[in-house]
């Protein structure tokens, strides 16, 4: 007769289970759940190291700042959709803060309900860097936009007059990030870089 026990390891949140076989009425006892769980740890730890890990991942906090594109009945502006109602758009602004410097990604979005949808285009992509300066004891955050995608631009007649750049301030308190008047409360964990980090300025 053969008996079926389960034995179980927890691994930083992860518990692998394996199955141990005894077998009885006159035969040897065999148990090979020690070589396979050391097995099973082996794996774990190799995907620790290499592998993709919350540890290694950085910080990102999160703001929504409404895309006001549209017009409702009264000639209010909204950020519905054109055709959907339903569907409303923001900048979904991730910014990361390492030190002293800043990077801000604002990438659009829409929302139904729940649902998030990205867009590859509308609404447009603009990316800013910074950074984080102390002056009469507050945390002061200035950005100075370095390119974008599907946006438009300002272009003067005179060819010799030089575009300002859009510049954006905020602020660090102890109720959190406020940007040009968005708030960033919601965290998001990426082992990605923002494109504002790698994108060289124009």
């Amino acid at each position: 007769m053969t008996f079926t026990t389960q034995s179980s390891i927890n691994l930083g949140g992860y518990v692998l289970r394996s199955n141990t076989y005894k077998r009885v009425s006159g035969y040897t006892t065999k148990n090979r759940t020690e070589r396979t769980m050391k097995k099973f740890y082996y794996i774990f730890l190799l995907f620790s190291i290499f592998g993709c890990s919350q540890t290694s991942k950085e910080k990102l906090f999160v703001g929504y700042e409404p895309i006001m594109w549209n017009k409702d009945k009264n000639g209010k502006e909204t950020n519905e959709d054109f055709e959907n109602p339903n569907q409303k758009w923001f900048h979904k602004n991730l910014l990361k803060v390492k030190q002293d410097s800043v990077y801000l990604d604002r990438v659009p979005i829409s929302k139904i309900g729940k649902k998030t949808l990205y867009s590859s285009s509308d609404g447009g992509f603009y990316y800013y860097r910074g950074i984080v300066k102390t002056e009469n004891g507050q945390k002061l955050i200035e950005l100075t936009e370095i390119s974008c995608d599907y946006c438009p631009e300002l272009v003067s007649e005179n060819p010799k007059e030089v575009i300002q750049k859009r510049k954006l301030f905020g602020k660090i308190t102890k109720n959190g990030i406020e940007i040009n008047n968005v708030k960033f409360f919601d965290i998001e964990y990426s082992n990605r870089k923002l494109t504002s980090e790698y994108l060289n300025e124009k």
